[in-house]
Formats: structure tokens, C-alpha cells, sequence
């Protein structure tokens, strides 16, 4: 067999064609089906040429992964699966091809998440009884609370209206009073910023230890627009210097709460989404050099990283364009009109999107739901 280093569309599907061939599954077309499904783009003359190479072969060697982390793959199975990259689809499929039970906690989630999403309350009861029908001890606790208090349940998964002005209400009180405020390192979880920080004048409530840091958060196209738009332009002509976002020490994972850092030759971009709808764009303010303090209450340490697989490609080429994009699916979603930012090269496109509470990176195409709103001179 003759190996060609050149990367293809087949490439992240390989490990998974390696396994059912293993399996004793050798037709090209029905391998083709599979990885479809999973989001492989290519043709189907791609995945027969690969199988016509495995035929010399009775058993092939899987293609090496390395180990997920459980966070990570807490992610995948609570992220929407047509968001997940296709690498991380088939790592999800194989974990759930071990293990069972996490395939079945997968689907509850998801399922809860779809009925929540889709104002689908009526189907609680039935939601219910699945979790309850397969015995998995941590979902089956919650399920069976939300079973005492079911009619309540079903009327905030079917009205279209939220306690969010509430806790935003809630929020400001706790602010105005310092002495209701909690010290963060008193607190077993992670703050992110927009938790407690939605305007310049909140700049002091929690940075996340980040020097420099003074998230405000805007909500809509318009807010950003308005706010932003202009200084956005300067950037286009601009070299991408450099850019960084925060890792942990420990497991080298993305905290994906912190801003993702962009140097457009000495004019630093710093973009950061929270909650379903808020984004922060800062300029020149924050220090990657310095340290992040003021976590020691957390299990991991955070520091400033300049590499990252999915930002590096564009580093040294000049901007294109940049846009601001709106989220707007045609069905009823939560999290409808959340402003991504889009930063166009010539060699591709650089998006930095709300994914759910956290900032999420992603390259290529934008999904048809996003309507553009170009930036131009």
C-alpha cells in the first residue's frame, strides 16, 4: 500500500472505516451511508478507493486516537449534534459503541434539551418515564424531582416567557449591595463574567482573574453594530499578528468562558460570549503576558496559551473582510439573534461564535441560520 502525506476529507473518518472493517463490514457503499451521516462532505468515489486499499488486508490497525477527556465529552453530548466537527462526532459514536449507558444518557439529554428548546412540554411525562426505564442513577435522580413537580415543569417547557429579567433584577440588587456579595474563591464552580459583569460600570464585579479584563455585554446586532462596527472596519487590511485564549495547565483543554484574543498588528481585538445572547469586544485591554490570579479556589490552573490548531493557520495573513452574524433559525430557538463575529482571509473564514455560555471557534462555511452583516468602508 502506497501512503500519501496529504490531508483529505477522509482523513477523521478513517479510524471509525478502520473498525467496521475490522467488524466485517466491507461494502464501500454502505460505509459511505455511515460516514455521511456523520458529517463526512466528500464523495462516495473517495470512501471506494480507500476500501479497495483496505482489500489487500484481512485486519488494519485502528488509526491512533488519543484519550477524551470527560469534559470534553461532557461538551459533545450536550452541544447541539450538527455543531460537532466531524472528528468529534465519531470520537462520540465509538465511546458510545463502549458504552452503552452513556449512549442512553446522551439521547436523554438531547432529548430534554429538544423539548426545552421547541417549547415541547407535553412530552415531559414520557421523558420522564424513559429516564426512570433505564435505571441511570444521576439522570434518574433529577428526573424523578422534576416528576414531583411536574406541572410547574411542563409550564416552563411549554410558555414562550423566562424568569431571565428576574435574575437580571436579582442581579443588579446583589451588585448595588456589597455586603449580599459572595467572595468568589468561596464558591466550588467557575464564574464567568457575564454572570455578574453587563456593563462598563460592573467592570469590578468578577474579571476571572484576567489583567486587564472589563467585559460589556451587549445584546443584538444593532447594540454590537452601533458599538462596534466602525473600529471592527479598521481592522480589515490588517496582518494577524498573533492571538491567544486561556488553557489549563493540568489538561491543556480551552476555558472557552475566557475571552479569545486577536493582534491585528498592535490593534488587539478581545471577544468574549455569555449566557445565550451577550457579547463583549474589548480593545487593548487585556495583558496576555500577566498571570491569571485569583482562581486558586479552582481545581485548575489557567494560563495565557498563543497556539491553537484552529487560530494558527491564519496567523501572518492580512484580513479580508469582517462581518457580524445573527443568528435566526426558522424554528422557535433560545438562543435566536446571538451576534457571532466572522473575520475573512484569504485562505478561509474565522468565526467566533456563542456556544452555549462560552465562546466556540469555528472555520469554514457559517451555517445557513446565520444572516451576514457585512462591515464594509
Amino acid at each position: 500500500m502506497k501512503m500519501v502525506n496529504r490531508t483529505t476529507l477522509l482523513d477523521d473518518c478513517k479510524s471509525y472505516l478502520h473498525r467496521r472493517w475490522n467488524e466485517g463490514f466491507r461494502n464501500a457503499s454502505q460505509l459511505y451511508r455511515e460516514v455521511q451521516a456523520l458529517g463526512y462532505q466528500g464523495s462516495r468515489d473517495g470512501v471506494g478507493r480507500y476500501i479497495r486499499l483496505l482489500k489487500g488486508t484481512t485486519v488494519v490497525p485502528p488509526a491512533p486516537r488519543s484519550a477524551s477527556r470527560p469534559r470534553r465529552i461532557l461538551k459533545w453530548i450536550t452541544i447541539r449534534p450538527e455543531l460537532l466537527r466531524l472528528d468529534e462526532a465519531l470520537d462520540l459514536k465509538e465511546i458510545h459503541a463502549v458504552c452503552p449507558e452513556l449512549e442512553a444518557a446522551t439521547g436523554h439529554v438531547r432529548g430534554f434539551a429538544d423539548m426545552m428548546t421547541n417549547l415541547r412540554g407535553h412530552e415531559l411525562p414520557h421523558w420522564i418515564s424513559g429516564v426512570l426505564r433505564d435505571g441511570l442513577p444521576a439522570i434518574r435522580v433529577g428526573a424523578q424531582g422534576l416528576h414531583y413537580d411536574e406541572r410547574a415543569v411542563i409550564a416552563g417547557l411549554s410558555l414562550p416567557w423566562g424568569s431571565g429579567q428576574v435574575e437580571g433584577q436579582v442581579t443588579r440588587v446583589i451588585l448595588w449591595n456589597p455586603s449580599s456579595q459572595v467572595a468568589p474563591r468561596s464558591l466550588p464552580l467557575r464564574i464567568t463574567a457575564g454572570r455578574l459583569g453587563r456593563g462598563p460600570e460592573d467592570s469590578a464585579a468578577v474579571n476571572m482573574g484576567i489583567s486587564g479584563f472589563k467585559p460589556s455585554f451587549l445584546i443584538g446586532i444593532e447594540a454590537v453594530r452601533q458599538a462596534h462596527g466602525s473600529r471592527l472596519t479598521t481592522l480589515v487590511g490588517r496582518r494577524l499578528a498573533r492571538c491567544a485564549l486561556v488553557r489549563f495547565i493540568e489538561d491543556g483543554d480551552w476555558f472557552a468562558d475566557c475571552p479569545v484574543v486577536l493582534d491585528f498588528d498592535d490593534l488587539q481585538v478581545e471577544v468574549c460570549h455569555s449566557k445565550l445572547d451577550e457579547l463583549s469586544i474589548g480593545w487593548n485591554t487585556i495583558d496576555t503576558a500577566a498571570p491569571i490570579a485569583g482562581l486558586e479556589w479552582s481545581e485548575l490552573t489557567p494560563q495565557w496559551s498563543h497556539g491553537d490548531e484552529r487560530l494558527e493557520p491564519f496567523v501572518g495573513q492580512e484580513l479580508c473582510e469582517v462581518a457580524l452574524l445573527e443568528w435566526r433559525p426558522t424554528e422557535h430557538d433560545l438562543a435566536a439573534g446571538t451576534v457571532a463575529v466572522e473575520f475573512a482571509f484569504a485562505d478561509g473564514c474565522l468565526r467566533i461564535v456563542n456556544g452555549l455560555d462560552e465562546n466556540r471557534i469555528e472555520r469554514g462555511a457559517a451555517q445557513p441560520e446565520y444572516i451576514r452583516h457585512r462591515l464594509g468602508r
